[in-house]
């Protein structure tokens, strides 16, 4: 019995005390404070899902609470957030008590940064004051799933550079790309591949490890020492793991320009025959490629018309013109050659290409087929009236032309005309070149032998043939062709001291060329067959 009104006593004080605090709670509640402080509340600052696989649909979720630390009850209400579902955040929050609020990724199909911020308003039950606002940042990036590595930039072109650039040019020409790796993994570098014309140096470790988001940085130059030409190379930076992107890097390498250089650099003008019209000028450009002016020389050539230069002090970088064709008249040869423009200690070469071959022309001797080695000459010679036949219609093409038969050719190209004074007592009046000897002798031709003879009946030889006919060039006046350098032949030595200029000139003027054996035989014969291409040679040069 007793017991049992301790237990009812203690009851009554419990529903007493419970009845108490009730009554309080409801005094409190209806009359809160105006509005909520910071203080009464408790939340985070920001909810942040990290970087997130494209295309994932797990690990979308977080959650966080919000506290009502007073003793008043809440009204919470909050906004919406884009790309994201909220629940939890709005309704009644008890005093005293928790919400636990979710927030949800609504998608991760396309890749990108999902920030957003979530604002929610706090106000007393029955409050008089309005609400506390407060915000929630919330943080998501969508990644590529896996592996994944972009490069920027892109590509590179790193433009010309000259033959024979130095190291350095090379070294200060370098670019600076950065990879960064885009996936939801992490990745270790692993070197790269197809940079054969470009060196490609990792600037912190070639064999980083890379985080999701991290970045690292690589120089790229052109390799130095590349040869004329065009490169481009497609270099692909590689990961362990298997994924990799590529950079495309372009260098050209032009040759470099010479201090002086023409253009064109080489002309032909292809092949004529004898008796051809002036083939057409062609312009010629000089530049100065330096950094400095340079005063040009005027070029000049014997077998080659050149006009004067349009200018002859080029400044830095600057440039003139000049034209230039055959001579007319030049008779058959290879007019090959190198027409030097030279200024300032520099020096260019412009190449030239002619020819000039003979006509067939027809033969009247029994001796001469048409076609060949000396018919065209003889024909011309004996149709000039200046060589004819030995009788039977034959012209004895391989027999030795004579001293005297030479001057007696040079005097019928002379036009034959009247001769005085004295000849050579070796020389018959009334012989076949008693005129032509004179004439010869009056002009200076020949002054002949040491024994004061001619001797018209000796056979000439190859220098003596070249003195006549240089002699001759010179009692006309004619333009002296250049004086060609004989030290290449083996037998230059070999010539007389009287007829080393006739020879010079002779050879440089194609009139006498060397032997089959690479010799000049000075005191070799000449056959009639040889003097009637000479002769040929010559006319034609003369323009006869």
């Amino acid at each position: 019995m007793a017991e049992k009104t301790v237990e009812e006593k203690q009851k009554k004080l419990n529903d007493a005390k419970a009845a108490l605090e009730e009554e309080k709670n409801n005094q409190a509640n209806q009359n809160p404070p105006a509005v909520p402080t910071g203080s009464d509340l408790s939340w985070p600052s920001s909810v942040d899902f990290g970087k997130l696989g494209k295309g994932t649909t797990s690990d979308l979720t977080r959650t966080f609470t919000i506290t009502n630390r007073t003793s008043y009850d809440m009204v919470l209400s909050a906004s919406s957030v884009s790309g994201y579902t909220i629940s939890g955040a709005s309704g009644t929050l008890a005093a005293n008590s928790s919400t636990t609020v979710t927030v949800r990724l609504d998608s991760t199909s396309k890749t990108g940064r999902y920030n957003g911020t979530l604002t929610v308003n706090a106000s007393f039950v029955n409050g008089t004051g309005g609400y506390y606002p407060f915000t929630i940042a919330i943080y998501a990036e969508v990644v590529e799933a896996g592996y994944s590595l972009t490069v920027s930039p892109t590509t590179k072109d790193f433009g010309k550079l000259a033959e024979g650039y130095e190291e350095k040019t090379a070294k200060d020409a370098a670019v600076t790309v950065t990879l960064e790796n885009k996936g939801a993994s992490s990745v270790q570098m692993n070197g790269v591949k197809g940079n054969d014309h470009f060196t490609v140096t990792a600037v912190a470790n070639e064999y980083i490890t890379l985080k999701s988001g991290e970045k690292t940085d690589y120089k790229i130059a052109p390799k130095h020492g590349l040869a004329v030409g065009s490169y481009t190379d497609t270099i692909t930076f590689r990961t362990q793991e298997g994924a990799t992107v590529s950079f495309k890097a372009t260098v050209v390498v032009e040759k470099k320009l010479a201090p002086l250089t023409v253009e064109p650099a080489a002309l032909n003008f292809g092949t004529v025959e004898e008796g051809y019209t002036a083939p057409s000028y062609q312009t010629v450009t000089v530049k100065n490629n330096t950094d400095r002016a340079i005063i040009l020389t005027q070029p000049s050539s014997y077998s080659y018309e050149i006009s004067t230069l349009s200018q002859t002090a080029l400044a830095a970088g600057g440039s003139a013109t000049f034209s230039i064709r055959p001579r007319t008249g030049l008779p058959a040869s290879q007019y090959g050659g190198v027409v030097e423009i030279t200024g300032g200690g520099e020096k260019a070469s412009l190449n030239v290409q002619f020819s000039v071959s003979r006509p067939a022309g027809p033969s009247s001797f029994n001796d001469v087929a048409a076609g060949s080695t000396f018919a065209a000459d003889i024909a011309y010679v004996s149709q000039k009236g200046l060589m004819g036949g030995v009788g039977n219609g034959n012209f004895n093409p391989q027999a030795p032309i004579t001293r005297g038969q030479l001057v007696t050719i040079l005097y019928r190209l002379e036009g034959q005309p009247a001769v005085s004074g004295l000849g050579f007592s070796d020389v018959a009046a009334g012989s076949y070149c008693e005129k032509a000897v004179k004439w010869a002798a009056a002009t200076g031709i020949t002054n002949g032998g040491t024994d004061g003879l001619f001797k018209p009946n000796a056979s000439i030889t190859r220098e003596q043939m070249a003195t006549f006919l240089y002699r001759y060039n010179q009692h006309k006046g004619y333009f002296a062709m250049k004086l060609a350098d004989l030290s290449t032949f083996p037998d230059a030595s070999s010539i007389a001291s009287y007829a080393k200029d006739a020879m010079s000139w002779a050879n440089g003027s194609g009139l006498i060329n060397g032997t089959g054996e690479g010799r000049l035989n000075p005191s070799g014969g000449a056959t009639r067959g040889q003097a009637a291409a000479i002769l040929h040679r010559y006319c034609v040069s003369i323009g006869q």
